[in-house]
Protein backbone atom coordinates (compact mmCIF):
# COMPACT_ATOMS: atom_id res chain seq x y z
CA UNK A 1 0.00 0.00 0.00
CA UNK A 2 2.77 2.46 0.96
CA UNK A 3 4.61 1.70 -2.32
CA UNK A 4 1.45 2.55 -4.25
CA UNK A 5 0.41 5.74 -2.50
CA UNK A 6 3.95 7.14 -2.54
CA UNK A 7 3.41 7.65 -6.26
CA UNK A 8 -0.06 9.12 -5.74
CA UNK A 9 0.93 12.00 -3.48
CA UNK A 10 -0.96 15.29 -3.40
CA UNK A 11 2.17 17.29 -4.23
CA UNK A 12 2.31 15.84 -7.75
CA UNK A 13 -1.16 17.11 -8.71
CA UNK A 14 -1.67 20.15 -6.49
CA UNK A 15 -3.10 22.83 -8.86
CA UNK A 16 -1.26 25.65 -7.07
CA UNK A 17 2.04 23.78 -7.16
CA UNK A 18 1.61 22.83 -10.82
CA UNK A 19 1.43 26.54 -11.70
CA UNK A 20 5.09 26.79 -10.62
CA UNK A 21 6.78 23.82 -12.30
CA UNK A 22 10.21 25.40 -11.88
CA UNK A 23 9.99 24.58 -8.15
CA UNK A 24 8.80 21.00 -8.53
CA UNK A 25 11.53 18.46 -7.77
CA UNK A 26 12.37 16.17 -10.67
CA UNK A 27 12.07 12.39 -10.32
CA UNK A 28 15.87 12.22 -10.50
CA UNK A 29 16.22 14.63 -7.57
CA UNK A 30 13.78 12.62 -5.46
CA UNK A 31 15.61 9.40 -6.43
CA UNK A 32 18.97 10.93 -5.51
CA UNK A 33 17.63 12.00 -2.13
CA UNK A 34 16.22 8.51 -1.50
CA UNK A 35 19.55 6.97 -2.49
CA UNK A 36 21.43 9.29 -0.14
CA UNK A 37 18.98 8.43 2.61
CA UNK A 38 19.77 4.73 2.21
CA UNK A 39 23.48 5.31 2.97
CA UNK A 40 24.84 4.50 6.46
CA UNK A 41 25.51 8.16 7.31
CA UNK A 42 21.77 8.85 7.11
CA UNK A 43 20.56 5.68 8.84
CA UNK A 44 19.28 7.48 11.95
CA UNK A 45 17.42 10.05 9.87
CA UNK A 46 15.86 7.33 7.74
CA UNK A 47 14.73 5.36 10.80
CA UNK A 48 13.18 8.49 12.30
CA UNK A 49 11.41 9.35 9.03
CA UNK A 50 9.94 5.87 8.86
CA UNK A 51 8.39 6.55 12.25
CA UNK A 52 6.68 9.86 11.50
CA UNK A 53 6.24 10.11 7.71
CA UNK A 54 2.60 10.72 6.79
CA UNK A 55 0.90 7.40 5.96
CA UNK A 56 4.31 5.77 6.49
CA UNK A 57 5.49 7.01 3.09
CA UNK A 58 9.13 8.10 3.37
CA UNK A 59 9.28 8.84 -0.36
CA UNK A 60 6.40 11.33 -0.13
CA UNK A 61 8.09 13.03 2.82
CA UNK A 62 11.36 13.23 0.88
CA UNK A 63 9.48 14.68 -2.11
CA UNK A 64 8.15 17.50 0.10
CA UNK A 65 11.63 18.13 1.50
CA UNK A 66 12.95 18.29 -2.09
CA UNK A 67 10.20 20.80 -2.91
CA UNK A 68 11.40 22.90 0.04
CA UNK A 69 15.00 22.71 -1.18
CA UNK A 70 13.90 23.68 -4.71
CA UNK A 71 12.34 26.85 -3.34
CA UNK A 72 15.80 27.68 -2.00
CA UNK A 73 17.09 27.48 -5.59
CA UNK A 74 18.86 24.16 -5.06
CA UNK A 75 18.92 21.78 -8.00
CA UNK A 76 20.22 18.31 -8.81
CA UNK A 77 22.49 16.87 -6.15
CA UNK A 78 22.24 20.10 -4.12
CA UNK A 79 18.45 19.66 -4.04
CA UNK A 80 18.81 16.07 -2.77
CA UNK A 81 21.33 17.11 -0.12
CA UNK A 82 19.19 20.10 0.85
CA UNK A 83 16.15 17.85 1.21
CA UNK A 84 17.98 15.59 3.65
CA UNK A 85 19.14 18.67 5.52
CA UNK A 86 15.48 19.63 5.96
CA UNK A 87 14.65 16.07 7.00
CA UNK A 88 17.42 16.06 9.57
CA UNK A 89 16.23 19.41 10.95
CA UNK A 90 12.73 17.95 11.31
CA UNK A 91 14.09 14.91 13.17
CA UNK A 92 16.07 17.11 15.55
CA UNK A 93 13.08 19.39 16.16
CA UNK A 94 10.86 16.39 16.92
CA UNK A 95 13.41 15.08 19.43
CA UNK A 96 13.80 18.51 21.06
CA UNK A 97 10.04 19.00 21.39
CA UNK A 98 9.20 15.40 22.33
CA UNK A 99 6.79 14.98 19.42
CA UNK A 100 6.93 11.18 19.51
CA UNK A 101 5.39 11.32 23.00
CA UNK A 102 3.08 14.28 22.39
CA UNK A 103 -0.13 12.26 22.78
CA UNK A 104 0.89 11.05 26.22
CA UNK A 105 -0.15 12.72 29.49
CA UNK A 106 1.57 16.11 29.35
CA UNK A 107 -1.64 18.15 29.13
CA UNK A 108 -4.34 18.03 31.78
CA UNK A 109 -8.03 18.07 30.88
CA UNK A 110 -8.23 21.57 32.38
CA UNK A 111 -5.46 22.79 30.08
CA UNK A 112 -7.06 21.23 26.99
CA UNK A 113 -10.45 22.75 27.78
CA UNK A 114 -8.95 26.19 28.40
CA UNK A 115 -7.05 26.02 25.13
CA UNK A 116 -10.03 24.97 22.98
CA UNK A 117 -12.35 27.52 24.61
CA UNK A 118 -9.77 30.31 24.24
CA UNK A 119 -8.39 29.56 20.77
CA UNK A 120 -11.40 28.27 18.75
CA UNK A 121 -10.31 25.79 16.06
CA UNK A 122 -11.62 22.74 14.28
CA UNK A 123 -10.49 19.99 11.94
CA UNK A 124 -13.65 20.18 9.87
CA UNK A 125 -13.82 17.28 7.41
CA UNK A 126 -12.22 17.38 3.96
CA UNK A 127 -12.59 19.75 1.02
CA UNK A 128 -13.66 18.93 -2.54
CA UNK A 129 -10.09 17.99 -3.47
CA UNK A 130 -9.60 15.67 -0.49
CA UNK A 131 -7.59 18.00 1.76
CA UNK A 132 -8.33 18.01 5.50
CA UNK A 133 -9.85 21.35 6.50
CA UNK A 134 -8.49 23.33 9.45
CA UNK A 135 -10.53 26.31 10.66
CA UNK A 136 -9.23 28.74 13.28
CA UNK A 137 -11.06 31.85 14.52
CA UNK A 138 -8.31 34.27 15.55
CA UNK A 139 -10.82 37.11 15.73
CA UNK A 140 -12.71 35.18 18.43
CA UNK A 141 -9.70 34.56 20.67
CA UNK A 142 -10.52 35.58 24.25
CA UNK A 143 -7.55 37.77 25.03
CA UNK A 144 -7.69 37.73 28.84
CA UNK A 145 -8.26 33.98 28.89
CA UNK A 146 -5.37 33.53 26.44
CA UNK A 147 -3.05 35.43 28.76
CA UNK A 148 -4.09 33.01 31.51
CA UNK A 149 -3.47 30.09 29.14
CA UNK A 150 -0.03 31.46 28.19
CA UNK A 151 0.84 31.82 31.88
CA UNK A 152 -0.26 28.23 32.55
CA UNK A 153 1.81 27.22 29.54
CA UNK A 154 4.91 28.82 31.02
CA UNK A 155 4.35 27.07 34.34
CA UNK A 156 3.91 23.71 32.61
CA UNK A 157 6.96 24.36 30.45
CA UNK A 158 9.15 24.77 33.54
CA UNK A 159 7.49 22.01 35.54
CA UNK A 160 7.68 19.39 32.75
CA UNK A 161 10.97 20.57 31.22
CA UNK A 162 9.38 21.44 27.88
CA UNK A 163 11.39 23.27 25.24
CA UNK A 164 8.64 25.81 24.47
CA UNK A 165 5.53 27.23 26.12
CA UNK A 166 2.96 24.46 26.54
CA UNK A 167 0.26 26.48 24.78
CA UNK A 168 2.41 26.58 21.64
CA UNK A 169 3.21 22.89 22.08
CA UNK A 170 -0.51 22.10 22.25
CA UNK A 171 -0.92 23.70 18.82
CA UNK A 172 1.89 21.50 17.49
CA UNK A 173 0.12 18.54 19.09
CA UNK A 174 -2.96 19.41 17.04
CA UNK A 175 -0.84 19.51 13.88
CA UNK A 176 0.65 16.15 14.85
CA UNK A 177 -2.88 14.80 15.16
CA UNK A 178 -3.83 15.94 11.66
CA UNK A 179 -0.69 14.46 10.07
CA UNK A 180 -0.36 11.24 12.07
CA UNK A 181 -4.04 10.37 12.57
CA UNK A 182 -6.35 12.31 10.22
CA UNK A 183 -4.12 12.32 7.13
CA UNK A 184 -3.11 8.71 7.67
CA UNK A 185 -6.78 7.68 7.80
CA UNK A 186 -7.64 9.71 4.70
CA UNK A 187 -4.61 8.30 2.85
CA UNK A 188 -5.95 4.80 3.39
CA UNK A 189 -9.45 5.84 2.35
CA UNK A 190 -8.41 7.84 -0.73
CA UNK A 191 -5.68 5.48 -1.92
CA UNK A 192 -2.99 8.18 -2.08
CA UNK A 193 -0.82 10.08 0.37
CA UNK A 194 -2.99 12.86 1.78
CA UNK A 195 -0.35 15.28 3.04
CA UNK A 196 -1.72 18.76 2.37
CA UNK A 197 -4.13 20.90 4.35
CA UNK A 198 -6.65 23.63 3.60
CA UNK A 199 -6.52 26.33 6.28
CA UNK A 200 -9.33 28.85 6.85
CA UNK A 201 -8.52 31.75 9.17
CA UNK A 202 -11.53 33.77 10.35
CA UNK A 203 -10.58 37.29 11.45
CA UNK A 204 -14.13 38.41 12.32
CA UNK A 205 -13.97 40.41 15.55
CA UNK A 206 -10.23 41.07 15.40
CA UNK A 207 -9.15 44.10 17.44
CA UNK A 208 -5.90 45.80 18.34
CA UNK A 209 -5.92 44.01 21.70
CA UNK A 210 -5.57 40.67 19.90
CA UNK A 211 -1.98 41.61 19.03
CA UNK A 212 -0.72 41.64 22.61
CA UNK A 213 2.62 40.15 23.62
CA UNK A 214 1.26 36.69 24.49
CA UNK A 215 -0.61 36.21 21.20
CA UNK A 216 2.34 37.49 19.15
CA UNK A 217 4.70 35.16 21.01
CA UNK A 218 2.35 32.23 20.37
CA UNK A 219 2.12 32.97 16.63
CA UNK A 220 5.87 33.48 16.32
CA UNK A 221 6.77 30.19 18.04
CA UNK A 222 4.15 28.04 16.33
CA UNK A 223 4.98 29.43 12.88
CA UNK A 224 8.73 28.84 13.27
CA UNK A 225 8.36 25.33 14.68
CA UNK A 226 5.68 24.27 12.16
CA UNK A 227 7.88 25.24 9.21
CA UNK A 228 10.50 22.74 10.39
CA UNK A 229 8.20 20.02 11.66
CA UNK A 230 5.58 19.99 8.89
CA UNK A 231 7.19 21.53 5.79
CA UNK A 232 5.07 21.85 2.65
CA UNK A 233 1.89 20.39 4.13
CA UNK A 234 -0.15 23.53 3.40
CA UNK A 235 -2.26 23.44 0.24
CA UNK A 236 -3.86 26.87 0.65
CA UNK A 237 -4.88 29.42 3.26
CA UNK A 238 -8.01 31.55 3.09
CA UNK A 239 -7.98 34.51 5.48
CA UNK A 240 -11.58 35.78 5.67
CA UNK A 241 -13.47 38.67 7.28
CA UNK A 242 -10.31 40.75 7.25
CA UNK A 243 -10.55 44.43 8.24
CA UNK A 244 -10.42 46.74 5.22
CA UNK A 245 -7.13 48.42 6.17
CA UNK A 246 -5.38 45.05 6.34
CA UNK A 247 -6.86 43.53 3.18
CA UNK A 248 -6.48 46.60 1.00
CA UNK A 249 -3.34 48.27 2.35
CA UNK A 250 -1.19 46.12 4.62
CA UNK A 251 -1.63 42.72 2.94
CA UNK A 252 -0.79 43.83 -0.64
CA UNK A 253 2.44 45.38 0.63
CA UNK A 254 3.41 42.39 2.79
CA UNK A 255 2.46 39.93 0.04
CA UNK A 256 5.10 41.37 -2.29
CA UNK A 257 7.87 40.16 0.04
CA UNK A 258 6.71 36.52 0.03
CA UNK A 259 7.90 33.68 -2.19
CA UNK A 260 5.71 33.43 -5.36
CA UNK A 261 4.33 30.04 -4.31
CA UNK A 262 3.47 31.34 -0.85
CA UNK A 263 1.72 34.30 -2.47
CA UNK A 264 -0.37 31.92 -4.57
CA UNK A 265 -1.33 29.83 -1.53
CA UNK A 266 -2.74 32.72 0.52
CA UNK A 267 -6.00 34.51 -0.28
CA UNK A 268 -7.13 37.48 1.79
CA UNK A 269 -10.79 38.61 1.77
CA UNK A 270 -12.47 41.66 3.33
CA UNK A 271 -15.50 41.07 5.51
CA UNK A 272 -18.19 39.05 3.71
CA UNK A 273 -16.36 38.74 0.37
CA UNK A 274 -15.10 35.18 0.75
CA UNK A 275 -18.28 33.27 -0.09
CA UNK A 276 -17.72 32.47 -3.77
CA UNK A 277 -14.08 31.48 -3.26
CA UNK A 278 -14.90 29.30 -0.26
CA UNK A 279 -17.50 27.43 -2.30
CA UNK A 280 -14.75 26.41 -4.73
CA UNK A 281 -13.34 24.32 -1.89
CA UNK A 282 -16.38 23.28 0.13
CA UNK A 283 -20.06 22.53 -0.34
CA UNK A 284 -22.51 24.70 1.59
CA UNK A 285 -23.30 21.76 3.83
CA UNK A 286 -19.66 21.71 5.02
CA UNK A 287 -19.30 25.45 5.61
CA UNK A 288 -20.06 26.69 9.15
CA UNK A 289 -22.88 29.23 9.53
CA UNK A 290 -20.43 31.91 10.75
CA UNK A 291 -18.80 31.63 7.31
CA UNK A 292 -22.17 31.88 5.52
CA UNK A 293 -22.68 28.14 5.12
CA UNK A 294 -25.27 25.71 6.48
CA UNK A 295 -23.25 22.97 8.21
CA UNK A 296 -25.30 21.33 10.98
CA UNK A 297 -22.61 19.28 12.73
CA UNK A 298 -22.57 19.33 16.54
CA UNK A 299 -19.87 22.01 16.65
CA UNK A 300 -21.62 24.32 14.22
CA UNK A 301 -24.96 23.78 15.98
CA UNK A 302 -23.34 24.78 19.29
CA UNK A 303 -21.61 27.79 17.72
CA UNK A 304 -18.32 26.84 19.40
CA UNK A 305 -15.32 25.24 17.70
CA UNK A 306 -13.60 22.78 20.03
CA UNK A 307 -11.21 20.80 17.88
CA UNK A 308 -13.52 19.04 15.42
CA UNK A 309 -12.45 15.51 14.63
CA UNK A 310 -9.55 15.79 17.11
CA UNK A 311 -12.07 16.27 19.91
CA UNK A 312 -13.97 13.17 18.77
CA UNK A 313 -10.73 11.20 18.54
CA UNK A 314 -9.68 12.25 22.05
CA UNK A 315 -13.07 11.19 23.38
CA UNK A 316 -12.45 7.76 21.85
CA UNK A 317 -9.02 7.62 23.52
CA UNK A 318 -10.60 8.57 26.82
CA UNK A 319 -13.15 5.76 26.56
CA UNK A 320 -10.41 3.27 25.67
CA UNK A 321 -8.33 4.40 28.67
CA UNK A 322 -11.39 4.01 30.89
CA UNK A 323 -12.07 0.51 29.56
CA UNK A 324 -8.44 -0.45 30.14
CA UNK A 325 -8.60 0.78 33.76
CA UNK A 326 -11.83 -1.14 34.32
Amino acid sequence: FIFLVARLTMLTDDPIVLAYPQYLPTPDEVSMAMELLSQPDWADTKEALEGFAIAGSVESAVRRFCWQARQENKFGKMCAEGALGWANDAVKARQRLGMDRIFEGVFSQEFRELYTSTMPFSFHGIDNQGHPVYIVRYGSVKVEAFQTLWGMGEELQHAAGLDINAAALFHLRAMEYVTKVFMASESARQGRVVDRLLCIVDMEGIKFEHWNASVKAFLKVTSAESTTLFPETLHATMVVNVPWIISKAIWPLGRSFLHPVTQAKISCFPRGQHKDKLREFLDDSQIPPFLSGCCTCDECASGELRGGSMFDWEMTLGREDGDARD
